[in-house]
């Protein structure tokens, strides 16, 4: 065990080794890997089994933003490069390198002690994802025409892609081709809009027509340009606070700054809108607890007067 002096020398040259990175944006992750065998993304899981192994609720996208110093997908966009012909050769080269482990539902002995040159035991495991909600699924298919509206001032200008809302079309689509899902989807509508409420309200307005279930994302938070909450229930008959709340008592489990969130939910007509993170994490997390719950909404939405 170690004594507390050299746990505290340990974090130091942790930190010092991190700060570097973040000033060699010249250095790419597979170079590191190449060379070193781990790179920035291993340095952020074994931050992530850390947190997790002392009971702190970090996520890994949290991890990865502490060691890169910004968003994953920023520092991805700003500063990773296409590999080359010659640095996916000399990575493949290098593999007798990485780890190996059996697989998960295979017996196997237990494994020998790595040798030491076999450094990076994470960088190509990934994060597994919570648990979806268990609800039992009605008998009735709904279908689920969908609006996807983000809302990011700097999304909207072209400063960097919209990733959260693609991200949700994903998760929707990957959940619908599961043989217990009790719904079929069609993408009618998506969007991006700045953090204003008057085109967010319009949005949601013109596509409740079209769409019986609109999911945004962004914009929930406490800035003064976070007015999503503000907009969505601005237009609906009937807010839903359960859905809320549920979303929220299930992140703060991940998350514990997820209780800054200000998502509204609720129903316009016959049409379901709920306020997702701007997160692409977050947005995964929230849509794992949500859709179970959709066929029933939706087909209470459905019935006639």
């Amino acid at each position: 065990m170690d004594e507390p002096w050299q746990r505290d020398a340990k974090a130091y040259a942790f930190t010092q080794l991190v700060a570097h990175l973040q000033m060699r944006t010249d250095v790419q992750n597979i170079e590191q890997m190449i060379l070193a065998g781990f790179c920035r993304n291993c340095l952020s899981k074994w931050y992530y089994a850390g947190a997790v192994r002392a009971g702190v609720p970090l996520s890994y996208d949290d991890a990865c933003e502490l060691v890169y110093g910004m968003p994953y997908a920023e520092w991805k966009k700003s500063y990773q490069s296409k590999a080359s012909d010659e640095q996916l050769r000399r990575l493949e080269e290098t593999k007798a390198g990485h780890a190996r482990h059996p697989p998960l539902d295979a017996p196997a002995p237990p494994p020998p002690p790595p040798p030491p040159r076999l450094l990076s035991d994470v960088c190509c495991e990934p994060v597994p994802p919570p648990p979806p909600l268990r609800v039992a699924q009605p008998a009735e298919v709904a279908d689920v025409r969908l609006g996807i509206l983000t809302v990011s001032d700097r999304a909207s200008r072209g400063t960097y892609d919209d990733i959260s809302g693609p991200e949700a079309h994903r998760c929707m689509l990957e959940y619908s081709g599961q043989p217990s899902t009790r719904w079929r989807l069609e993408l009618v509508r998506k969007a991006v809009v700045p953090d204003d409420a008057a085109q967010i309200s319009a949005a949601l307005v013109e596509w409740s027509g079209a769409c019986n279930l609109i999911l945004t994302t962004g914009g929930t938070g406490l800035s003064p340009r976070d007015v999503t909450p503000d907009a969505t229930l601005s237009v609906v008959d009937k807010p839903l606070p359960g859905i809320t709340e549920l979303l929220l008592r299930e992140s703060i489990k991940l998350e514990p700054l997820a209780a800054l969130s200000r998502a509204a939910a609720g129903t316009r007509g016959r049409t379901l809108i709920v306020n997702l993170p701007g997160r692409p994490k977050a947005v995964v997390e929230n849509l794992r607890i949500l859709m179970p719950l959709l066929a029933h909404a939706l087909n209470e939405l459905a019935k006639e007067a």
